[in-house]
């Protein structure tokens, strides 16, 4: 009888609880950036049309801080590939402001705010975080995804402020 007690009083404390691992579930994962930088993030992609613009987001653990823009030495409409001397510069000054990488963005102008098969071939092989932003619609669209060994996973933009 002590068991099933104890069994309810667990369950009613993981009723109220708002940790969701404490219930045995397992929460969406979420990434956070600010509607500031959200603006400027779709400003930035709007300067290189019509090309794909690319570059770094820093923060902290999942919080989105800064925009770095970085130089697309193959621009088009259709690819992105980072400077590698503006990768160098981006991380440097990133390790300046205490910050670290959250993730890479790049823009599809006129497509939609999904991994390509080219984005899926070419990522690194660590799990990164990945913004892509489709600007060629009338309201552009921001969506997060974690790219790994030919995976895909979208992660929830979490916009704040």
């Amino acid at each position: 009888m002590g068991s099933k007690k104890n069994k309810r009083r667990k369950w009613k404390r993981n009723e109220q609880s708002l940790d969701l691992r404490d219930a045995g579930a397992t929460p969406k994962e979420k990434v956070y950036i600010s509607k500031k930088l959200r603006h400027l993030l779709i400003r930035e992609c709007k300067k290189e049309l019509p090309n794909e613009a690319c570059g770094f987001i820093s923060g902290h653990r999942k919080v989105c801080k800064h925009v770095w823009p970085a130089k697309n030495t193959n621009p088009s409409p259709y690819t992105f590939s980072i400077d590698i001397d503006d990768q160098d510069r981006i991380m440097s000054e990133m390790k300046k402001n205490n910050e670290e990488p959250v993730g890479i963005y790049h823009s599809h102008p006129y497509g939609k705010a999904v991994p390509s098969t080219d984005d899926i071939n070419h990522a690194p092989s660590q799990p990164v975080y990945y913004f892509i932003i489709a600007i060629g619609k009338v309201k552009a669209d921001i969506r997060c995804y974690i790219i790994s060994k030919g995976n895909v996973k979208e992660v929830h933009l979490e916009v704040f402020g």
